[in-house]
Order: structure tokens, then sequence, then C-alpha cells
């Protein structure tokens, strides 16, 4: 956990959102996975470009036609989805949290309040079980602190992590 700490906010955020996009094939054949891959792509949106309101992000997470990541989640049979559906919830909670953050709004709905490391901590316990190689999220984390450390407002080259990721599950 501190090593995440030790990443800047966007790092964190590509982080999260680039080992939910190596597992989110696990659910293609569920209900809401649309939604999912949708919610993903408005996150990466935002990293790259912080044109997405924080609230609009929120509603991916939870809305009331119940078209939402957390909806879909509860909905599903397969622990092992489940597993997935709990990473992409914690991904999009985050990024919906900085980008709250961001925009200095003081007031958040409450499961994006409820943010905090233990949110981090269930997204790598979940992670591990629902993807083969553990060691890539570690090695990601590796490259992104001594890349993208706290305190660098340093643009993300996304498709440098992407390559880097790539590098890693092609061996």
């Amino acid at each position: 956990m501190n090593q995440f700490n030790n990443l800047s906010v966007n790092a964190k955020v590509v982080y999260l959102l680039s080992l939910s996009d190596l597992i989110i094939s696990n659910i293609s054949n569920s209900e809401g996975y649309e939604a999912a891959a949708e919610s993903l792509e408005k996150c990466w949106e935002w990293v790259k470009y912080k044109n997405i309101k924080a609230y609009n992000l929120y509603l991916y997470l939870e809305n009331m036609d119940e078209t939402d990541v957390m909806t879909y989640m509860q909905f599903e049979n397969d622990v092992n989805k489940e597993k997935v559906w709990i990473c992409i919830a914690n991904a999009l909670a985050y990024t919906t949290w900085e980008a709250y953050h961001y925009e200095k709004e003081k007031f958040l709905p409450q499961t994006i309040e409820s943010v905090d490391y233990e949110t981090i901590e269930s997204f790598i316990i979940n992670f591990n079980q629902a993807y083969a190689n553990n060691k890539l999220a570690d090695r990601l984390l590796n490259y992104l602190e001594a890349n993208y450390p706290n305190g660098t407002d340093k643009q993300i080259d996304i498709n440098s992590v992407k390559a880097f990721i790539n590098g890693i599950t092609e061996k």
C-alpha cells in the first residue's frame, strides 16, 4: 500500500485501470459487460483529458436505472466473475473519487466518500485471485513508481504503460 501511495494521482488511476483492462474479458458474457467496458473507457478519458465530470463517472458506478456496475456486480452468480466486477467497481470508485477531488468538490456521494486504502486493498486481493500472472501487478507498480512518482504532474504516456504491460504478458 505504501508503494501505491508513492504514485502520482494519475499513475494511481492508470494502475487500477490497466489491471482492470486485463481482466474485464472474464465477464464478457455477463449481463452488464457493456456498462463495465464503457465505464472503464470513460475513466481512461478522464485520465487523459479531465473532460468527464466526476458525477458522470459516478453514474456508471451507481444510478437509479440500475444499469450500473454495482447493480450488475450484485447480480453476478459466478464467484470468479464477481472478483472482476469488484475490481472494476473499485477502479471506477477510485477514479471518481480522484475526479471529485480534481474538481475540488466538497460534498461527495456516500459510496465515493468512503473510498480509502481498503478500496485499494480489496482491488489488489481480488485482482490477484482473478488474474493468473500475479507478478504483473507488482511489476507495473514498480514501473509507475519509477516513472510517475507522487508529487509529479508529468502527463502519463499511456501507450508506454500499455507497451510495458504487453511486454510482461507476452513472456
